[in-house]
C-alpha cells in the first residue's frame, strides 16, 4: 500500500536485499477522482495526493541514496497530459499531475550531477480501467503498451542522454 510508510520502506529495503541495488525506478501508481471541483471532497483530494505524489516522493527519497552511492541510475514518473492540460472534471487529478512534473524537475537538477536521469511520460488517456470510468475520456485512447514503449526507449538511450520529458498522445484521437 503506497499510503503507508511502512510498506514503502519494507519494499525498497526487500528489493536491495535481495536484488543488491535498484536501477530503475518506475512511480506508476496513480487515482483519479472525476468530479467538479465543488463535488469533490477533501478525502478524494487527499487520496489522490497520497497516492499520486506523496507516495512517489517518499519512495524516490527511499531509492536515490542507493543510487547516488553507485553514481547510476533511471527514476521513471508517469504522469498524464492533466499535468500539462487541465481539464473538466480533473481539477485535483491535475493538481496532482502539475505537482508531479514540478517534482521531477526539480529532482532532476539535483541529482543529475550524480548520473541519474529523471524521466516523466506523459500519455493521453490510456485504455485501462481507471480510465474507462470517464464518460468524457478521449474516445480513441492510447494502449499500455504505447507506455511502456516509451518507458523503454528512455532507458535504453546512452548514459550521456537523458529524455527528460516524454508526451504520448494517440496520433488520430478521431479514430
Amino acid at each position: 500500500d503506497l499510503r503507508n510508510s511502512e510498506d514503502i520502506a519494507r519494499l525498497v529495503d526487500t528489493t536491495l536485499n535481495e536484488w543488491g541495488k535498484i536501477d530503475i525506478l518506475i512511480n506508476n501508481a496513480g487515482i483519479l477522482h472525476l468530479k467538479p471541483f465543488l463535488e469533490l471532497s477533501l478525502d478524494e483530494f487527499q487520496e489522490m495526493l497520497d497516492v499520486n505524489i506523496r507516495a512517489i516522493f517518499e519512495l524516490t527519497q527511499k531509492v536515490i541514496p542507493s543510487m547516488i552511492e553507485r553514481k547510476q541510475g533511471t527514476i521513471i514518473n508517469i504522469a498524464s497530459l492533466a499535468g500539462k492540460n487541465g481539464f473538466k472534471t480533473g481539477t485535483g487529478y491535475s493538481a496532482t499531475k502539475y505537482a508531479l512534473r514540478g517534482f521531477a524537475a526539480s529532482l532532476m537538477m539535483e541529482v543529475r550531477e550524480h548520473d541519474i536521469r529523471v524521466v516523466t511520460v506523459f500519455p493521453g488517456s490510456v485504455d485501462t480501467g481507471m480510465i474507462a470510468r470517464n464518460p468524457q475520456g478521449a474516445k480513441n485512447k492510447l494502449k499500455p503498451e504505447d507506455v511502456a514503449h516509451a518507458v523503454y526507449s528512455a532507458t535504453v538511450v546512452d548514459s550521456r542522454a537523458m529524455m527528460s520529458e516524454i508526451d504520448i498522445r494517440p496520433s488520430n484521437p478521431h479514430k
